[in-house]
């Protein structure tokens, strides 16, 4: 007996088991797409030599505390105050983040890049290929975002908030003197922030007669987190305003075969990588068209907790 079709041995549309599909491609592009528009709005903030945290006289934000970190020998890796440190340049129009161009130690200037240390620009950290002393004075001019932005995928197993993260004087840093904190850095979230999750309503319909090209109605929560009404208010507000607007995705595949992500693996600066409009522009792959967004469980959990959670539905042709 002959068979007129043939027998569907393999997965259609997937070429490796490796490769980013729709859902994972969506939650890159809206994390890239959030931090460099925040940027546009002016949403980051210098941290300077001479400038001070809240309710501090003794610690500047410029100044780099050292971090008990169990892979590295004690004196190689300090950190800011806050993280989530600004690596991009051209987001605004009048002005710039600061670019990190190096930093002191008790004076002696140290060059960046290609000097002797190198950036964690998420966690806010330096790695110093020899160990400074533990009592150094580390000092370096630098911008970190106002708005943090977590993809929901890319979470450790366990996150905490962290409160009152611009003033050095909080709780969750052990020893003041050392800057050990309690949470450690991939692992706290710094208020306000927003987390970028598809969530569970989908559907799809043939997109044309012939192609097995879909048209995806996908459902994804934006988890608005902040320390203030106002602050939440205003973000979700923000991203309330958002409806009706068509993004250009970039394709997470190429990019990574390119090697032209703007962080590299160690998450320093990629000689290589490029910034969020060139990315769109080099990588294209498909349009997102945000129908509607609607806001819920707008709701305070305590004085300092106050969360809500914009919800938009996005049509893709994939």
């Amino acid at each position: 007996m002959a068979y007129i079709c043939n027998r569907n041995t393999t997965f259609q549309g997937v070429g490796n088991i490796s490769q980013d599909l729709l859902l994972n491609i969506v939650e890159a592009n809206f994390k890239t797409y959030f931090d460099w528009a925040f940027l546009d709005l002016g949403a980051w903030f210098d941290a300077e030599v001479g400038e001070y945290t809240i309710n501090s006289s003794t610690v500047q934000q410029a100044q780099l505390l050292p971090v008990a970190d169990e892979a590295y020998t004690d004196g190689q890796v300090w950190q800011g105050i806050r993280k989530d440190w600004v690596f991009e340049s051209g987001c605004h129009t009048t002005m710039n983040p600061v670019q990190i161009s190096g930093l002191t130690v008790d004076g002696a200037f140290h060059s960046y890049p290609g000097g002797d240390f190198a950036v964690n620009y998420p966690d806010g950290r330096v790695v110093f290929d020899t160990p400074m002393g533990i009592g150094a004075t580390v000092l370096m001019n630098y911008s970190y975002r106002a708005v943090q932005v977590y993809r929901a995928s890319d979470a450790p197993w366990f996150s905490e908030l962290q409160y009152s993260s611009f003033n050095n004087s909080n709780p969750d840093i052990q020893r003041m003197e050392d800057g050990n904190w309690s949470i450690a850095g991939n692992s706290r979230i710094q208020l306000p922030a927003i987390i970028i999750d598809p969530i569970s309503r989908s559907n799809s319909i043939p997109y044309e007669m012939g192609s097995r090209e879909l048209v995806i109605s996908q459902d994804i929560g934006f988890h608005v987190i902040a320390e203030t009404k106002n602050e939440r208010n205003k973000l979700l507000d923000i991203l309330r305003l958002q409806q009706g607007l068509t993004l250009d995705l970039y394709d997470t595949n190429d990019v990574a075969q390119a090697e032209t992500f703007p962080l590299g693996p160690n998450l320093d600066k990629n000689p290589s990588g490029l910034m969020y409009p060139d990315l769109v522009s080099n990588y294209h792959y498909t349009k997102c068209y945000l129908k509607t967004v609607n806001l819920y469980e707008i709701r305070s959990i305590s004085p300092n907790l106050h969360q809500g959670l914009a919800r938009a539905t996005v049509e893709i042709i994939s």
